[in-house]
C-alpha cells in the first residue's frame, strides 16, 4: 500500500509492505527505510525539548522540519544504508 505522504509532507511518500518487511519512504524516487528516518526525526524532537510522546504533535514538528527530512532521506539513500 502507498500513500501520498508522511506526516502530511506530499512529496514523500509512505510505502508499507504489510507484517514484513519494514515500511518504506520516497523521496524523488529515492527509497529508505521509514525507520531510519522516524527515528532520527523522533531523536531530534526530544533533543529540541518535546517531552510529550503525542503523535499530533510530532507530526506537526515534522511538517515544520519538512526540508530536513527530505534532505535526511537523500542522505540516507547516499550513505546506502
Amino acid at each position: 500500500m502507498k500513500k501520498n505522504n508522511y506526516r502530511g509532507i506530499r512529496d514523500i511518500e509512505f510505502i508499507w509492505h504489510g507484517a514484513t518487511p519494514d515500511p518504506e519512504l520516497s523521496y524523488q524516487g529515492k527509497v529508505v527505510n521509514y525507520y531510519d528516518v522516524e527515528d532520527t526525526i523522533w531523536q531530534e524532537y526530544k533533543e529540541d525539548g518535546h517531552d510529550s510522546d503525542d503523535e499530533e504533535e510530532f507530526t506537526k514538528y515534522c511538517q515544520s522540519h519538512e526540508a530536513e527530512i527530505k534532505q535526511l532521506i537523500l542522505d540516507i539513500y547516499e550513505s546506502g544504508k
